[in-house]
């Protein structure tokens, strides 16, 4: 039987809370929570040859590491199979919310 999209449910509202500033020393902290689950994330900006802001994301816990381009839409990337699957992730969402409230 084929799999049939189910109609009416709203997706989980993703929030970003930015918890260690990378100011001090360079290494900043933050947490994306989608509703029951919560993925923490150390992060610190790299150079980026090809333009735009570029971050090494570490989800702690886990190990992952993930390296996140940030600039204009079509330019953003991210290494994670979210975006390599959907063109999208939580990644660079939650990076340019941060960036978009003044925080990084």
């Amino acid at each position: 039987m084929p799999r049939t999209r189910r109609t009416g449910r709203k997706p989980p509202q993703r929030t970003v809370a930015l918890l260690r500033s990378p100011s001090v020393d360079g290494v900043g902290a933050f947490r994306i929570s989608d509703g029951k689950e919560a993925a923490l994330y150390a992060f610190h900006e790299i150079f980026c040859e090809i333009g735009g802001r570029g971050f090494a994301l570490h989800r702690l816990g886990l190990g992952n590491l993930y390296h996140v381009r940030l600039g204009v839409p079509e330019e953003c990337s991210c290494e994670c199979l979210g975006f390599l699957r959907h063109g999208r992730c939580r990644h660079i969402l939650g990076m340019l919310a941060l960036i978009r409230k003044g925080e990084i």
